[in-house]
């Protein structure tokens, strides 16, 4: 992130970004894909700030994110040496708060917005980046270095999981097709019937071979 730290949080107020640090406490996969785009010093609110960086500084070093039991461990550990009686105060209140309602159901709006908010500032940050690169004609690295932004912050899929999508395996899919017209193609175990609503059709051959469209 940018050294000229200047946006933030702020503007959602105390409520909303102490929401975001109990999401990433209750969503592993949110939380996942926040930490691809998230700075702690968008939270204007020093406790939290500690608070989302132990957690994610853990997550770093131990590919894991830390259970809810856990980051009390380790934030107990680690406020003994530190003489801000105020921010143990607030961590404390706060994680009492999160224990006593950990889902208050209301967390997917924060979740969207606060996602959303990270990926838009990373994008602004690699468009100052292609700036700066695009003045030493560094044009191939202005791919790149967008890219990425548009990509950081995605969902991420692993897949069809067959224990926990198994269910879906046995659903029937219903396709309105059109036939393409070509008997071979059309037949069941190729097409089945032709191409569907929203599906993409393409031929391939070699070079030479006779193609038309």
């Amino acid at each position: 992130m940018s050294s000229e730290q200047s946006i933030s949080f702020a503007q959602y107020g105390k409520v909303f970004q102490e929401k975001i640090v109990q999401a990433c406490l209750s969503d592993n996969r949110w939380a996942e894909q926040m930490s691809e785009v998230l700075d702690v010093r968008y939270f204007d609110l020093k406790y939290l700030q500690y608070l989302a960086d132990k957690f994610f500084e853990y997550a770093k070093k131990y590919k894991t994110f830390p259970t809810f039991e856990l980051l009390i461990t380790i934030i107990r550990d680690d406020l003994k040496s530190n003489a801000d009686t105020l921010l143990r105060d607030q961590i404390v209140e706060f994680l009492q708060r999160v224990k006593s309602n950990p889902n208050p159901g209301d967390l997917k709006y924060v979740q969207d917005k606060s996602l959303d908010f990270c990926r838009k500032q990373s994008l602004k940050i690699a468009l100052e980046k292609c700036v700066d690169l695009m003045e030493t004609e560094k044009y191939e690295s202005c791919v790149d270095v967008v890219k990425n932004a548009v990509s950081v912050g995605t969902t991420p899929s692993m897949g069809h999981d067959f224990f926990e999508d198994i269910d879906a395996r046995f659903t029937n899919i219903v396709r309105n097709c059109i036939p393409t017209g070509i008997e071979q193609l059309d037949k069941k175990g190729v097409l089945c019937g032709g191409l569907g609503r929203g599906e993409l059709g393409g031929f391939n051959s070699s070079t030479w071979g006779g193609k038309c469209v």
